[in-house]
């Protein structure tokens, strides 16, 4: 057996060993629940929500359609995807998290490794249990690769042997795929034909929000330095990587307008859309022109801006949205 492979047989063992059975003592049933709240990251389900509201309503023909039992069962998927892998990334990152993201540090010890463990697990069986259903309603039994492949990445963003999170460069393709396959999975739970234009839009629409939460993964720069974890950031250097996100979302928002009109023509939704990606535009702009200062500097002032990124994220979600609401005016 390599040495990479002991070492990853170690990380995820360490991670999964329950340091807390010294003092078996766990808090109230109340407080419990209050910590398997916290580990789905909560101040987060807006954007989590609009994930799978973005993709459904550019695949809707019609309302009723949008208002289908397909559609709430492929939105609420979305929603599963992206907490489960926030439950497993609070797991793995516990040691980590106990400097700037107490709350959760607090919620994994609170809990116990085997309580969170269970908890992944349960998740997990509902987030087939939602696939398995729409695939046999559907006939889409491509969704079961489409949930295999989500149900991989969201465990692998965290964990060894991949650690998608510290794989540098690599990192930011396990953030597009954790992204976009909740979006691609609801495209494909409705009973019409899959469109290119909206597979494209999603794409589209997944770097944006990555883009956006830039700032997330500058603020954790000299955590991730201290637990020596090579996010893209610290792989590209802060100003590159303003630079290139920068870029990323002004070429990824007209590709979303090119390729719903490209589907459907002109609609009013575009001028909202391309109203939001401005002020966005110019936010990523400000980041990137304060990018020359010394770095301590630079990590401090984007702490101060820390939640702007994910509020503009689910302001492009929104515009999305409203673009596809457009589409069925």
């Amino acid at each position: 057996m390599s040495a990479t492979a002991v070492s990853a047989r170690e990380k995820l063992s360490r991670i999964l060993t329950d340091t807390s059975e010294d003092d078996p003592q766990r808090p109230p049933l109340g407080t419990q629940l209050k910590y398997y709240f916290y580990i789905r990251r909560p101040e987060f389900l807006p954007g989590h929500i609009l994930i799978g509201l973005a993709p459904a309503m550019l695949a809707a023909t019609s309302w009723d359609e949008f208002t289908s039992v397909n559609a709430v069962v492929a939105i609420l998927f979305a929603i599963v995807n992206m907490q489960l892998a926030d439950q497993i990334n609070a797991l793995a990152d516990r040691w980590e998290d106990a400097a700037n993201k107490s709350r959760l540090a607090t919620a994994v010890y609170g809990l116990g490794v085997k309580r969170v463990v269970g908890d992944v697990i349960v998740t997990s069986l509902v987030y087939i249990a939602m696939a398995v259903f729409l695939a046999a309603k559907t006939g889409h039994w491509d969704l079961l690769l489409i949930v295999a492949a989500g149900w991989v990445v969201g465990m692998q963003y965290s964990l060894p042997p991949w650690h998608l999170k510290s794989a540098g460069v690599g990192q930011l393709f396990g953030l597009y795929l954790w992204v976009w396959i909740p979006m691609l999975f609801v495209l494909r739970a409705f009973d019409n034909e899959l469109q290119w234009t909206n597979v494209v839009a999603t794409a589209a629409l997944t770097v944006i929000l990555v883009a956006l939460f830039t700032t997330n993964q500058i603020e954790d720069f000299f955590d991730d330095e201290e637990f020596d974890v090579r996010t893209y950031v610290r792989a590209l250097g802060i100003k590159k990587t303003l630079a290139v996100q920068s870029t990323i979302l002004c070429v990824a928002s007209l590709v979303i307008v090119a390729a719903v009109w490209q589907n459907s023509g002109f609609n009013w939704g575009m001028i909202p859309f391309l109203a939001a990606w401005l002020v966005c535009q110019g936010y990523m702009y400000s980041l990137s022109k304060a990018a020359g200062a010394p770095i301590e500097n630079v990590v401090d002032s984007v702490k101060k801006k820390s939640l702007v990124g994910p509020y503009l994220s689910m302001l492009m979600s929104s515009m999305t949205t409203v673009v596809g609401i457009g589409v069925l005016a």
